[in-house]
């Protein structure tokens, strides 16, 4: 069900990273029921990456417009932070968290990206750790500075790059439809 705002993608070569993730987000929320919208203004300062809305409250927002959550009559169910490059950052991840405060959603999802994996595999102490290896250690850090620093007040979810790609495979969006 897609949302009048909802993301496209063209054809064309394939994407990756942030671009990449974003896209499988709209079309999985999408093959899911949900409007699914990107770079939704939670507050002033707070914006997220990727909502999935109940699309019995699609009209209380104008057509055509980006809801802000503070001031539109939708219901946020799932909100998405996609760190692609910056999940080894414990600013970054905490920021993240916030965004995901102010967005209302009834649950909110970090998406750590295989780049961020990658930057940690540069790092000497790291450098001869094996892929699955670095993607343990690097969500099990980032689910501390979740719940051990943010401490956000509601639910969120930490998955990598590669358990979304699996998810949505899972649900029949291929992940290089995204």
């Amino acid at each position: 069900m897609s949302s009048p705002l909802a993301a496209t993608t063209t054809s064309g070569p394939p994407v990756s990273g942030a671009t990449r993730m974003t896209a499988l987000l709209v079309k999985l929320g999408e093959k899911l029921g949900f409007h699914v919208f990107t770079e939704v203004e939670a507050s002033e300062a707070a914006w997220i990456d990727v909502v999935w809305c109940d699309p019995r409250f699609s009209k209380a927002c104008l057509p055509n417009k980006k809801p802000k959550l503070r001031r539109a009559p939708v219901l946020p169910i799932v909100a998405f932070e996609v760190e692609n490059k910056t999940g080894l950052n414990a600013k970054h991840v905490k920021g993240s968290v916030s965004n995901l405060n102010n967005s209302g959603a009834q649950m909110g999802v970090i998406v750590i990206g295989d780049e961020s994996f990658a930057l940690l595999a540069k790092q000497p102490a790291h450098a001869t750790k094996k892929p699955q290896a670095l993607e343990t250690e690097l969500l099990e850090r980032a689910y501390r500075w979740i719940h051990a620093e943010a401490q956000p007040k509601g639910r969120i979810v930490l998955m990598s790059e590669r358990e979304l790609t699996e998810w949505a495979e899972r649900e029949g969006v291929p992940a290089n439809a995204a």
